[in-house]
C-alpha cells in the first residue's frame, strides 16, 4: 500500500472510545461532522466496527466501505459480497486501498485498525470530548511527530451535558519530526545527569549540577508545557496572575487549590528567615512586590501598595506601545535591599523582552534569566509561565509571541528526583497543546484578568510524576 490516509476518531477526557463495542456517548453534531467529511469517500474499518455502525448492520451510505478482518470467509460477510460499495479484505490484502485514487482515505477504527495502519496516517481528525465516560478501549495519545494545525470552538451537547470540539493534527515532514518542547527540556535534564557534579545546597538535599547553560522554544504555533509529564497548567497561570496583580498573600493561592507557597509561607519557615512578624501565608516582598511596587518599603501583605514603588509590568508594556526596539525593556525581580524582607529570593531573577518585525507584524520573545533552576520540579513550571507572560503582552501590545530563551545559572536536579527524571525522560513525547487568549485581555486592569480568560487547546500528556520540594 502506497496510500496516505487519515485517521477519524472521538475521545473522551480518559481518551476512551468506546464502551462493550459501542459508543459511550451520543452528538448528533459530532455524527453530522463525521458524515460531512467522509461522504463520497472511502472508510476503513474492522469487523467489530462495521457491525456496530447500524442495528440493521449496513453499510454507510455515499461512501465506499472497506472491512479489514483476518478472516474474510465468515458466514456474516455472505450478505455484503455483492454490494458494490462493500470490500471485505485481509490483512495481506490492503494494496487495494490503492485503486481509490480519487478518492480520500479515512481509517474510521476500531483501535485494531488505527494501529495497524497508523504508518501510513497523514491527518487525524480528533473530536476531543471534555467528560470521562466508560471505556473499555482507549486510543493512543497523539505523538510529538503531528502538529496541532487547527480546532473548533467548544461545542455544548445539552442531552450529554459535555462540551466536545473538533482538532485537526497534521503528521510534520521528517525534517522536523523529532523536535519538540520536550526534546529541548530532556537534553538539558540528560546534560545534567551526564555532566553534572555533585554539590551541597542550602536545603541538605544535594543536587547535580551544571552552570551557565541556555534552552530555547519556538512559542510562535504551540506552547512548551511538557507532555512526558503532567504540568498543572492552570495552576501555573493562577500563580502568574498572583505576580500580576502584586498581591503577596499566599493565602489568596490556596483558594484556588494552588499550593506551591505552601512550605514557604508557614508560620515555621516564616520563624526560620526571620519574619516572624509576617502573619502565616504572607511571602514578604516576594515577585509580586518586586514587579508591581520595586522600590516601596514592605509592611506586609494587607497593605495597600496603590502607586506606590516603580510598575515594572506597566513600565515594560509603555515600552512595547511606544519605543519597541529599546533595549530597556526590562524587568528585575532581584532587589539586594529587599532579600531580607522576602521568604525566598527570587530564582528567576530578569526578563528581558525583543521585538522583530517579519512580514509587516511585530513579533515578541523573552529572555529569562534564571540563577537557580529545580530542573525537574521548578524549570517546567516556569518554562510555561514565561510563555504565558509573553501571550498576555503580545495581545494586550498587539503583538504575535515568537520565542523564549532561558538562560541558566545553576541548573540542577536534586538527588531525591533523580528516580523520577529518568522515568520522565524514558516517556514519549506527545504533540504539543496551543494557547488561546480572550481578547477581553487587552483592555483588562491586570488585577480582573482571570483563568477564564485562558484555553490550552489539545493538551494531553503523560501522568504526574511526584516529588518532595526541598525548602
Amino acid at each position: 500500500m502506497n496510500r496516505d490516509c487519515s485517521l477519524i476518531v472521538a475521545v473522551c477526557k480518559n481518551w476512551g472510545i468506546g464502551y462493550d463495542n459501542t459508543l459511550p456517548w451520543y452528538l448528533p453534531e459530532d455524527l453530522k461532522y463525521f458524515k460531512r467529511l467522509t461522504n463520497d469517500n472511502v472508510v476503513v474499518m474492522g469487523t467489530k466496527t462495521f457491525f456496530s455502525l447500524h442495528e440493521s448492520c449496513r453499510p454507510l451510505s455515499n461512501r465506499i466501505n472497506i472491512i479489514i478482518t483476518r478472516d474474510v470467509t465468515q458466514n456474516c460477510f455472505v450478505p455484503y459480497t455483492h454490494m458494490k460499495d462493500v470490500f471485505i479484505i485481509d490483512l495481506n490484502n490492503l494494496h487495494v486501498l490503492n485503486n481509490f485514487i480519487d478518492k480520500h482515505i479515512f481509517v474510521i477504527g476500531g483501535y485494531t485498525i488505527y494501529k495497524l495502519l497508523s504508518s501510513y496516517i497523514k491527518t487525524i481528525y480528533l473530536t476531543y470530548i471534555d467528560k470521562h465516560y466508560d471505556s473499555d478501549v482507549f486510543f493512543d495519545k497523539i505523538p510529538s511527530t503531528y502538529t496541532l494545525n487547527s480546532f473548533s470552538d467548544l461545542i455544548y451537547d445539552d442531552k450529554e451535558d459535555a462540551h466536545f470540539r473538533h482538532l485537526i493534527y497534521n503528521k510534520k515532514s521528517d525534517v522536523y519530526s523529532n523536535h519538540s518542547h520536550d526534546v529541548v527540556y530532556k537534553s538539558l535534564a540528560s546534560r545534567i545527569l551526564a555532566r553534572g557534579t555533585q554539590r551541597t545546597d542550602r536545603t541538605g538535599t544535594g543536587t547535580l549540577s551544571v552552570f551557565g547553560d541556555q534552552i530555547r522554544f519556538d512559542i510562535s504555533k504551540s506552547v512548551p508545557i511538557l507532555t512526558s509529564k503532567r504540568i498543572p497548567w492552570k495552576s501555573c497561570i493562577e500563580e502568574l496572575l498572583w505576580f500580576l496583580r502584586g498581591d503577596t498573600n499566599a493565602k489568596h493561592l490556596q483558594q484556588k487549590n494552588v499550593h506551591i507557597w505552601d512550605g514557604n509561607s508557614s508560620k515555621d519557615f516564616l520563624n526560620t528567615v526571620g519574619l516572624s512578624h509576617l502573619e502565616e501565608g504572607d511571602c514578604g516582598a516576594n515577585y509580586s512586590f518586586q514587579w508591581r511596587h520595586f522600590g516601596a518599603n514592605y509592611n506586609d501583605c494587607n497593605t495597600d501598595y496603590t502607586d506606590i514603588g516603580t510598575d515594572q509590568i506597566q513600565y515594560i508594556e509603555n515600552l512595547l506601545l511606544t519605543d519597541p526596539t529599546s533595549r530597556r525593556i526590562f524587568l528585575s525581580a532581584w532587589n539586594p535591599c529587599d532579600l531580607k524582607n522576602t521568604v525566598l529570593p527570587p530564582c528567576h531573577v530578569s526578563v528581558q523582552f525583543y521585538v522583530s518585525y517579519k512580514n509587516g507584524a511585530s513579533h515578541l520573545s523573552c529572555h529569562m534569566y534564571q540563577r537557580s533552576c529545580d530542573v525537574f520540579l521548578g524549570l517546567p513550571w516556569n518554562i510555561f509561565s514565561y510563555t504565558v507572560l509573553t501571550y498576555i503582552l503580545a495581545k494586550r501590545c498587539n503583538m504575535i509571541p515568537s520565542e523564549l530563551i532561558i538562560s541558566l545559572g545553576d541548573a540542577h536536579i536534586y538527588k531525591d528526583h533523580i528516580t523520577q527524571i529518568n522515568t520522565q525522560l524514558k516517556n514519549n513525547n506527545l504533540v504539543s497543546p496551543v494557547l488561546q487568549l480572550s481578547d477581553k485581555i487587552i483592555d483588562k486592569n491586570y488585577k480582573d484578568i482571570n483563568i477564564n480568560d485562558f484555553q490550552v487547546i489539545g493538551y494531553s500528556s503523560h501522568p504526574s510524576i511526584k516529588a518532595q520540594m526541598s525548602v
